[in-house]
């Protein structure tokens, strides 16, 4: 059974019962964060619940943008038609700064980390494809993130291990976890060593002639440096998936409009929850809940005809697709929001749910407590990897299905 999305794997983790308690309200604190003044920018409301902050926030106006800007055109692109190997990239679907300014992408399919310059000049390759410490297996590396004491990690989710590399290109070691399901992921390192991993319950598939839309379990715990378990986060619901049983197989794919699970590390606690609804739920290391982030959403129900147009549009050369999708099921309400992105600075960017077309693409972006700022809008053919204190970082693929990484100027100064 084939597993889309970011992350998501399977490592049998230790369960502990955790319920959720009931939170009392204890008092709050109303608080402008944008249009300061008391006018029309959004507003937020920070509460203390048993211990748990809790951050309400308003929806800025949709016709309202943070005086942020993002420079009209990149001001650094990596990648070529045709022409020197280095410059070709294929399967890249992240990229990092390093403190120095040097770019690193993971190339998958050479199974490379590929090293550029501040201005997009390739400077060298490591790893490669092999078996051998420091090279890649199949489909990896995947995802890069920044490790502390200045070193770099490359996930091999396929291969449930990552690889840690200084950032001159040294092979330090590799993790390796436990996995019943054969995908395993760390989703990032805190501070004291340990790190946040989630990985994909088994799915035993249907009965032969059904077809159904099904969210299979990820599991999320907190490992010690070795790998053995520190702390267990318990299970969430992962992405939606439609699955169709024969007798031969399970066959799956990604659902148009799935909701999942995501996981990241936001200063000193981790964040595990879904995008069901505008909720961000972060955790202390030691698995109680420190903070709730919420912001006023109005939910959205798909219609058919969205889904004939999102497959329409993901599938233009085969008009057949549209018939394939004919009996999908449609979900109760559209996710809440897409995904979130950990600025440099800590701010949380959350990008807001669009179908195929709409524009223009929008990001609600948070203070590092949770408190809305504004929103910001970013350009729409780019995928964002990275934010930094002045770029953004990200991926595009051309008309031809070309694939570069650029970096665009952040400009914070305004209101």
């Amino acid at each position: 059974m084939d597993h889309g999305g970011r992350g998501g794997v399977s490592m049998r983790m230790m369960r502990t019962a955790r319920a959720t308690p009931a939170l009392a309200l204890v008092g709050f604190l109303p608080v402008a964060c944008a249009g300061g003044d008391g006018g029309d920018g959004p507003r937020s409301v920070v509460r203390d619940s048993a211990g748990v902050m809790i951050v309400e926030n308003g929806r800025p106006p949709l016709d309202s943008r943070l005086g942020w800007q993002i420079g009209a055109a990149p001001a650094v692109t990596i990648g070529t038609p045709e022409g020197d190997p280095a410059y070709e990239l294929f399967g890249v679907g992240d990229a990092t700064r390093l403190s120095d300014g040097r770019i690193a992408v993971p190339n998958t399919g050479s199974g490379e980390l590929r090293i550029f310059d501040s201005n997009g000049v390739h400077l060298e390759s490591w790893g490669g494809r092999g078996d051998g410490p420091g090279e890649f297996g199949f489909m990896a590396p995947t995802e890069l993130v920044l490790w502390p004491g200045d070193s770099l990690m490359a996930r091999e989710p396929f291969q449930r291990r990552i690889s840690i590399f200084s950032v001159r290109g040294t092979f330090g070691r590799t993790l390796r976890l436990q996995s019943q399901s054969g995908y395993a992921s760390v989703v990032g390192p805190l501070a004291d060593g340990r790190v946040l991993a989630q990985t994909l319950t088994t799915y035993s598939g249907g009965t032969p002639g059904t077809s159904e839309l099904t969210r299979p379990d990820l599991e999320y715990g907190i490992l010690e440096a070795d790998g053995s378990v520190h702390r267990d986060l318990g299970v969430f619901p992962g992405s939606e998936l439609y699955v169709v049983n024969t007798a031969e197989r399970t066959r799956a794919r990604a659902y148009p409009f799935a909701r999942q699970a995501f996981a990241f590390v936001w200063r000193d606690l981790v964040v595990v929850s879904t995008n069901d609804r505008y909720e961000i739920r972060a955790y202390r290391p030691d698995g109680s809940l420190a903070r709730i982030v919420r912001r006023a959403h109005e939910a959205r129900a798909p219609t058919r005809a969205d889904l004939r147009d999102y497959v329409a549009r993901q599938n233009p050369d085969q008009p057949d697709a549209v018939d394939a999708v004919a009996d999908m099921p449609l979900v109760e309400a559209f996710p809440a929001f897409n995904r979130v992105v950990v600025d440099r600075l800590d701010h949380l960017w959350v990008e807001e749910f669009h179908l195929p077309g709409e524009t223009p693409r929008l990001w609600t972006v948070f203070d590092p407590e949770g408190r809305v700022l504004g929103l910001v809008e970013v350009p729409g053919s780019f995928a964002v990897t990275e934010i930094g204190e002045d770029y953004i970082l990200g991926t595009r693929r051309d008309a031809l299905d070309i694939e570069y990484v650029e970096s665009w100027s952040l400009d914070r100064s305004g209101s």
